[in-house]
């Protein structure tokens, strides 16, 4: 099993991973470079296909992660720890005039430095520090880059630091440019060595979910009685058929014929993810409705048997059915569903082991679908407050339901009514409701 490893890394040091990727190890590796790694993010729209990224630090890794995640590719980066610093002032101390004496140091967090000042029993107060931790933890200090410059050269010229460590490539080139004594922190051999096996079983991992079986069924909902109809929907049923046929040419998978209206898929779940993240199935929904006029209904599961693929598929199938338009969704092997696939697609769970979400669902008499749909919507709006029409057009429900729903939540305490809107036509304002905390921090 080869695989396939995309590096994000600079120029400088890609030679570094070359290195440590063992001769017998079955990996190929691609380098894609920036000179800022603010270009990281830039740089995966280059990358056709691999199993894992790897990422060169973890700064390269924080300008990524949004575009990382919407690809849903699997990541490591190269960490900067205890070791890396250990090794750097090692290397100050033998290498440097004056050792460790007025130095500014920057890097992601400046406790691995009070760490390893402290375990090595050394005074850190003749060291300058400055840190960016928000790129290795939640709700850290800010990365500015030109602040970080700024912070070494300052230092610099007041003569209160002789020397410049630095974790940043494109800072040590331009403190270099600024004739200012400086070297970059040494990322030891370990780390490297470390994130390529991480790396490598990630890649494992994905190879083998790619392989799990999927299943798809599509179907044309009915059209409205006349002597027209049975001619439509012969119509519909060849193009449907032609469009899965260019759908699926181009991977494993095949096409059977459920009924007049029906055909179902078996592949796996790589290619249908690849389908999916391509919009080849929101393609083959437009051609036909554009075509014949009609909607149409696709489902798709994955499952560790073709059994639970197709159980799977069904329940899609029936989620895009309610929507009365042409919508395909899908239901992976841990219950979750993603769809409709043609839009800025929701996700939710039909089961929890949340303690917090299986109580409200027991209380409010709602379903655990439900309730982890409505947290999905406000994550997804980012606005904890809404209005029964926003919850009835997202959760895709009558205005009816969506009121009930409501009711049996505000009973149990769930949400509270927190103001009201006055719509833009004539009528009654709307009550406006928002989460209570506690569901929203599951």
């Amino acid at each position: 099993m080869i695989i396939r490893i995309a590096a994000i890394s600079s120029e400088e040091f890609v030679p570094r991973i070359r290195k440590n990727i063992h001769a017998d190890a079955n990996i190929h590796l691609t380098a894609y470079t920036y000179q800022n790694p603010k270009e990281s993010a830039a740089l995966l729209d280059l990358i056709d296909d691999c199993d894992v990224l790897l990422f060169a630090g973890p700064l390269p890794y924080f300008f990524a992660k949004e575009k990382t995640e919407q690809k849903k590719w699997p990541a490591v980066y190269i960490p900067s720890d205890e070791y890396t610093i250990s090794l750097s002032l090692f290397h100050t101390m033998l290498h440097v005039q004056g050792g460790l004496d007025r130095i500014s140091i920057d890097m992601p967090k400046a406790a691995y430095i009070e760490k390893v000042a402290e375990e090595l029993d050394i005074p850190s107060t003749p060291w300058f520090v400055t840190d960016y931790s928000e790129i290795v933890e939640e709700g850290g200090t800010s990365f500015d880059v030109e602040q970080v410059i700024r912070f070494h050269r300052e230092h610099w010229e007041t003569g209160e630091s002789k020397f410049a460590l630095t974790g940043v490539d494109y800072v040590y080139a331009r403190l270099r440019e600024l004739n200012i004594p400086c070297a970059p922190l040494i990322v030891p051999d370990k780390n490297i060595r470390d994130a390529i096996q991480q790396a490598v079983a990630y890649g494992q991992l994905k190879i083998s979910k790619n392989s799990q079986i999927a299943v798809g069924i599509a179907a044309i909902n009915q059209v409205e009685a006349g002597y027209q109809a049975e001619s439509q929907m012969q119509d519909a049923t060849i193009i449907l058929l032609q469009e899965l046929l260019e759908l699926v040419k181009e991977t494993d998978a095949s096409i059977q014929k459920l009924g007049m209206d029906q055909f179902i898929i078996y592949g796996t779940r790589g290619s249908i993810e690849q389908m999916m993240e391509y919009g080849k199935i929101a393609h083959v929904l437009e051609n036909v409705s554009r075509l014949c006029k009609v909607t149409v209904s696709m489902g798709f599961g994955f499952g560790l048997t073709a059994k639970e693929a197709e159980a799977n598929a069904r329940i899609a199938i029936y989620h895009a059915r309610k929507t009365q338009e042409s919508n395909a969704y899908l239901v992976t092997d841990e219950k979750e569903v993603i769809g409709p696939v043609n839009t800025e697609a929701k996700i939710f769970q039909l089961k929890s082991e949340n303690k917090a979400v299986l109580e409200i669902a027991e209380k409010s008499g709602s379903s655990v679908a439900t309730i982890n749909k409505l947290i999905q919507y406000v994550k997804l709006r980012r606005d904890n407050r809404f209005t029964a029409t926003d919850l009835a057009e997202y959760l895709q429900i009558s205005r009816r339901s969506s009121e009930r729903t409501v009711k049996k939540l505000i009973d149990h305490q769930v949400i509270e009514v927190v103001g009201e809107e006055q719509p833009y036509q004539q009528g009654r304002p709307r009550a406006v409701y928002r989460f209570n905390h506690h569901l929203l921090s599951r």
